[in-house]
């Protein structure tokens, strides 16, 4: 058998069918950016127009599943009997910003602005109600059911590879398994091969393309220098030298140590900007965004202004749901490499209780500190993001605090940690489903994951260079997310029934015990064991 890292394991169809297409698209966006701006233009009213309650919905309904694992004994169900390879701590950090990157930084700081300008529900644009209502849309977009889309998606593939046996982290691989016709499943398997790292490609262009101009603005205020492309190229080298020395030592020694500093250097943003910034003001303001969030859940998960017409919900809350879709396929792969281990309930818990416990405390936090610089007069941060310098919007807003070029270095160095921790995350994944078998510890080759961190700053190196109309492929990529909610909806109802299948004869307690820690199984009575051996031939059957 020839090595799991020798170029004969490369699926080197689905990597040059996905690269030719890839390419084509580019340079058509490149060239043509008129047209692909009206297509792009199409296929967003297409998606979040047309499709925009479905999308509503199935985001919903996520969350109702991810009570059921929280509360159900299913929930019990543990991804590889054995000790977790990560802390907490690292485990939640590695995932959030995996899951959020660099383009949470952007959104963040600015997107409360957004909703000033064209609040929902009939609100007056630029009103005292459209602020109370700003910071509070931003938590919901980047919240509960955010990370329910991520964290309950996870769960068909974590069952597959853990409990099933299932020895691939393809995807292509886990939906071939779950569908009969073998002929079927095959075109199946092939088209998700090319169509994966097609979307993941592009949804990385754009959180390059927004996190790089943030870090050149910050540097060149910081150091004085004009915020040029030679600044702007020279931070993407800093990004490319980053992501393949991490993807080099690998998640275990590279991406933990880099998701666990991000984490702190976030922290330590969020921490000045509350205590040196204009601290009563962000607290009053927090409070008041969670309380409506709390009370208002249900109408701004499922609102779709009918009556109106003014297509808020669909034009923001569905767009979001659809854009964190996209990167579904991401996620799934990279939580279920790292949540072995842990339980369903495990997995679920930290991942939408500690992602949006960040998250609601990151976007209140710096999104109150920008609006309140607003209404101070210091800087008008509306207009600048209107007139394309929202990333200079930020730098300045940063600049009226007191030692502000500390605040500059903790920011610059947030912003590249949180892109490395995306792209090595994606880098992992997509070489994973390019890769036809993985070595002994489920990794993919070191050459295939250097050769993608090339692939994945060259696109959007060429983008940023010629000023392509990013934002318009940020539009055009949603047509991947009808796609995604099927798979994933299909994926889900046959794990489910898997789960019925092997586990509802058993009760929370004995589901406990077939689960329990290695360390700890040694004493169990045999009747367990019997029992798990039993399971695991079914499983094997099934």
């Amino acid at each position: 058998m020839k090595s799991t890292t020798g170029r004969s394991n490369f699926d080197r169809f689905s990597i040059i069918t996905s690269l030719v297409i890839v390419s084509i698209i580019s340079i058509f966006f490149l060239t043509n950016p008129d047209k692909a701006i009206k297509i792009a233009g199409d296929i967003f009213t297409l998606i979040a127009y047309n499709f925009g309650t479905p999308i509503l919905w199935y985001a919903f309904g996520l969350v109702i599943l991810a009570a059921f694992f929280v509360f159900s004994k299913y929930g019990h169900i543990r991804m590889g009997n054995e000790k977790p390879e990560f802390s907490t701590f690292s485990y939640i950090a590695m995932m959030a910003l995996a899951g959020v990157g660099s383009g949470t930084v952007y959104w963040a700081f600015l997107e409360w602005s957004y909703y000033i300008k064209t609040p929902p529900f009939a609100i007056e644009a630029g009103s005292v109600t459209a602020a109370e209502w700003a910071v509070t849309y931003s938590l919901h977009h980047w919240g509960i059911i955010a990370w329910a889309i991520y964290a309950i998606t996870a769960i068909p593939v974590m069952y597959s590879f853990y409990i099933r046996k299932n020895r691939s982290l393809k995807i292509s691989d886990v939906v071939m398994s779950m569908i009969k016709n073998k002929a079927t499943a095959k075109i199946v398997g092939r088209v998700i091969d090319v169509m994966y790292p097609i979307a993941l490609i592009f949804g990385l262009i754009i959180v390059l393309s927004l996190g790089v101009p943030i870090i050149s603005a910050a540097v060149s205020l910081l150091l004085g220098v004009e915020d040029s492309l030679v600044l702007k190229l020279s931070m993407l080298v800093i990004v490319a030298a980053l992501l393949i020395a991490s993807s080099f030592f690998g998640i275990e020694k590279g991406m933990q140590k880099i998701s666990n500093n991000g984490t702190y250097f976030v922290v330590a943003l969020a921490l000045y900007i509350l205590i040196f910034g204009p601290t009563q003001f962000i607290l009053e303001n927090t409070s008041s965004s969670i309380a409506i969030w709390a009370q208002n859940f249900i109408k701004m998960s499922l609102y779709t202004d009918a009556i109106n017409q003014a297509k808020f919900p669909q034009s923001w809350t569905a767009y979001f749901w659809a854009y964190w879709m996209i990167f579904i396929p991401l996620m799934c792969v990279f939580v279920t490499k790292v949540s072995k281990g842990r339980t369903i309930r495990e997995v679920v818990v930290c991942m939408i209780g500690g992602g949006t416990a960040g998250i609601a405390a990151l976007f209140s936090i710096v999104g109150s500190f920008m609006m309140k610089t607003q209404l101070d007069g210091k800087v008008e941060i509306s207009k600048m993001v209107s007139d394309g310098q929202a990333s200079e919007a930020i730098v300045k807003a940063l600049d009226t605090l007191p030692l502000s070029s500390v605040i500059l270095v903790v920011f610059i160095i947030s912003t590249f940690l949180l892109l490395v921790t995306t792209l090595d995350g994606s880098v992992f994944t997509v070489a994973c489903n390019t890769q036809k078998k993985l070595d002994e510890k489920n990794n993919p080759s070191t050459y295939l994951k250097i050769f993608w961190c090339l692939i994945i700053i060259a696109l959007p190196t060429i983008f940023i260079t010629v000023n392509a109309p990013v934002q318009s492929m940020q539009s055009a990529i949603l047509i991947f997310a009808l796609p995604i909610l099927l798979l994933t909806s299909y994926m889900l109802y046959k794990t489910v029934g898997y789960m019925r299948a092997d586990y509802s004869h058993l009760n929370v307690m004995e589901i406990q015990a077939m689960h329990k820690l290695e360390q700890s199984a040694e004493n169990e009575p045999q009747e367990v064991e019997t029992e798990e051996v039993t399971l695991m031939e079914s499983h094997q059957q099934g």
